[in-house]
């Protein structure tokens, strides 16, 4: 009988600590999923230090502007859902809070939407700054009148490559209008309105003035089929990279470097190839969102 209620009571407790493990923390977080990854301040800074980086600071607005990590963008935990087009999938995404609680939550509902590569910066805004690393009161989308500044032909750069991404969106924007649903059309505008959101933090960060975007798709002429629709992208494809080819012989600043030659390679090695095979009658024409680009 001994034997019999020592063995209950072992189940017992064996039970509590399962059914603990399973709760809420005190703060009323649940514990990490397995696939999110903890990082530490001082890893997500390394990472995050690149111009394309998608670094994601989940806390309130007020919180967000009296003081947070530098060059994280602030997406409120309870408007994230709303604002998932905003993220690229096919990319790391950093997340940080106060303490790391609120930031599990967001990873958790990244991973739940198909966000494959969630990191979660560990003990949050209040670890990055114990760890001495650079903090910012204003948006990494607001211009800083400190900020070192370009030569004049890098600022028309950076001017020239926006246009060209913005014309790309357009153009492809216009084939949508006239072909809803078409591939491949359907998968890169997706990755063409990414491309706007790395070069102006660029922008932001030296001073260059946002020209606005008067391009209307409704007034771009649009080729009777998709088959001349997709040569029409090859050749806009083809221009882009020969573009920022130009651009990479004279720019210095290797934040600016950094983001053209990710553009670039989008248009070489994503882009032109799905264009290529549609122009040539293949693999273009379909509906529906096929695999990304």
């Amino acid at each position: 009988m001994k034997y019999i209620l020592l063995f209950t009571t072992a189940m017992i407790l064996l039970t509590g600590c399962q059914s603990a493990s399973t709760r809420n923390t005190d703060s009323g977080v649940a514990n990490v999923p397995t696939d999110i990854k903890e990082v530490s301040p001082a890893e997500a800074q390394v990472a995050v230090s690149k111009a394309y980086s998608q670094f994601i600071d989940v806390r309130t607005l007020e919180e967000y502007t009296g003081g947070h990590a530098a060059r994280a963008v602030n997406i409120p935990l309870d408007t994230l859902s709303t604002k998932l087009d905003l993220l690229e999938k096919n990319e790391p995404i950093y997340v940080i809070c106060q303490t790391g609680s609120r930031s599990r939550k967001a990873a958790d509902i990244l991973k739940s939407a198909g966000f494959n590569n969630v990191l979660n910066v560990s003990g949050g805004t209040v670890a990055w700054q114990a760890a001495g690393l650079p903090m910012e009161t204003t948006s990494p989308h607001t211009p800083n009148s400190n900020s070192s500044k370009l030569d004049q032909r890098t600022q028309d750069a950076l001017v020239s490559a926006l246009a060209d991404e913005r014309l790309s969106q357009a153009t492809y924007q216009a084939v949508l209008n006239k072909f809803p649903g078409s591939r491949p059309f359907i998968n890169i505008i997706e990755a063409e309105k990414k491309h706007e959101s790395f070069l102006l933090p660029l922008f932001a960060k030296y001073g260059v003035t946002v020209p606005a975007n008067e391009l209307d798709p409704a007034k771009i002429s649009v080729p009777a089929d998709l088959v001349e629709a997709c040569k029409a992208g090859v050749k806009l494809e083809n221009e882009n990279i020969a573009l920022y080819d130009r651009f990479l012989q004279f720019v210095k600043e290797p934040d600016v470097k950094e983001v053209f030659t990710r553009l670039q390679s989008a248009s070489r090695d994503n882009h032109l190839p799905a264009f290529t095979r549609c122009s040539e009658g293949g693999g273009g024409g379909g509906r529906g969102k096929g695999r990304p680009f």
